[in-house]
């Protein structure tokens, strides 16, 4: 992982992290905490929409851990705790999910351009 990949792959996660930060302070303000399912689709949300955005799958990847480890440890459990309510665990999967989604519209955009280009 030397020169340019993985300077993109380091810019992308390192911003997206910051992205997802902001995503989760905005969540926290716009939702109260008995609005569980309103504050994980909004994190899955802004997750599939890095994921379409970020080049680096690498980048894509650590993004997601970091949005599902925000979204148990200070949206889902209320104190920064990332092992106080496990019932909330498997919520997580759809924000694994969304990136996912992100990934492949990513790849069917970058098809369509390519296939336009020739």
């Amino acid at each position: 992982m030397a020169g340019r990949d993985g300077e993109e792959m380091a810019f992308g996660l390192a911003g997206g992290c910051v992205a997802v930060v902001a995503a989760a302070l905005a969540t926290a303000a716009l939702f109260t905490p008995s609005e569980q399912a309103a504050r994980l689709l909004a994190m899955s949300a802004a997750v599939g929409v890095l994921a379409a955005v970020l080049a680096d799958w690498r980048a894509c990847l650590g993004v997601t851990v970091v949005a599902a480890l925000i979204f148990m440890g200070f949206l889902a459990g209320h104190a920064g705790d990332l092992t106080s309510d496990r019932s909330a665990w498997p919520y997580t999967l759809l924000i694994g999910l969304a990136a996912l989604l992100g990934r492949v519209l990513r790849r069917v955009r970058l098809a369509q351009l390519q296939r336009a280009t020739q």
